[in-house]
């Protein structure tokens, strides 16, 4: 059987996934690449693609395309998540990668997108006593999901992503304390319904995906960003918690230098540091677990039939 692709297209981040079965169950990861877009940048609020987020989407698709042609891959499968789905001019886009490239976009809501990180994240997953609550934090939305035993009780998403917060708030750099409040009493607002729901199940561990949690990652390795695809591992609560302070507590420049940092991230790590740090604070977690595998990950395994 040839390879196949996965695009899964962010709202900072273009990701590619190509991959084929392995025969016993599973399937063999040959690329994982991802093309920074930020599809959302000045436009997310105004749900809009701008011209040179539009550019930018483009441009990340040509860099695939080429990938995808020189591993052979026959078959695309193409989901589109926060950016393009809140987007009202987003049929042009989809009409353009159509024409270029040949390819459909699948525009999923976030119910779906929800379900297919579930799928990807606990690919793998080391066993977890009791009730846990996986994250993935994007640039338009949050997802969160409740699960016990791999089984999900619940889950939602939440447009409160980390490129929508900062184009919500005008944030200094680093944030000031009273942007970090003001931040967090948006939060207090925004995530009643998990509060609700987590009062009720008591979850103590976090299931962070990809993303911003790689970045954690490789800052406590010092390991350059993406160097290996990692299996699902414990991430020590001090390290994270002296990470998230660091992140926090200095402005771009000092971050762009810290051994580790993914620089595309520079700008929203900060953000994602802000918010991890409230919901683990908030909801009393007591043990953090850091997978690579996330919503492309789920789409493959579904696609390839993969339990």
């Amino acid at each position: 059987m040839s390879p196949k692709a996965v695009i899964d297209l962010g709202t900072n981040t273009c990701n590619l996934l190509i991959a084929k079965p392995d025969g016993r169950g599973d399937f063999i990861t040959l690329l994982d690449n991802k093309f920074p877009v930020k599809m959302g940048r000045g436009g997310i609020h105004k749900k809009m693609l701008l011209p040179d987020a539009v550019e930018r989407g483009i441009m990340a698709f040509e860099n695939h395309a080429k990938s995808i042609k020189n591993f052979g891959v026959e078959e695309v499968r193409i989901v589109a998540t926060s950016a393009i789905r809140g987007a009202t001019n987003r049929e042009l886009f989809i009409a353009e990668i159509k024409n270029r490239f040949g390819w459909e976009i699948e525009v999923i809501d976030g119910k779906r997108e929800a379900e297919l990180i579930f799928i990807g994240a606990t690919r793998m997953l080391p066993s977890v006593d009791g009730k846990y609550l996986i994250v993935d934090i994007g640039g338009g939305s949050n997802e969160f999901i409740l699960a016990e035993h791999n089984k999900p009780i619940w889950k939602k998403s939440f447009n409160m992503g980390v490129a929508r917060t900062l184009e919500h708030f005008h944030v200094a750099d680093p944030p000031s304390t009273d942007d970090i409040c003001q931040i967090e009493a948006w939060y207090d607002t925004m995530l009643t319904e998990l509060f609700e729901i987590c009062r009720f199940h008591c979850p103590k561990v976090i299931v962070g995906c990809s993303g911003a949690f790689d970045t954690f990652m490789d800052i406590w390795e010092k390991r350059e960003p993406d160097a290996t695809i990692r299996t699902p591992s414990y991430f020590p609560m001090v390290v994270l918690s002296d990470i998230q302070e660091k992140l926090i507590g200095c402005d771009a420049a000092a971050r762009s230098r810290i051994p580790g940092m993914d620089r595309n991230r520079v700008e929203m790590v900060v953000i994602a540091a802000i918010f991890t740090r409230y919901i683990i604070q908030r909801l009393e977690i007591e043990q953090v677990i850091h997978t690579h595998f996330a919503l492309k990950e789920g789409l493959m395994s579904e696609w390839l039939s993969i339990k």
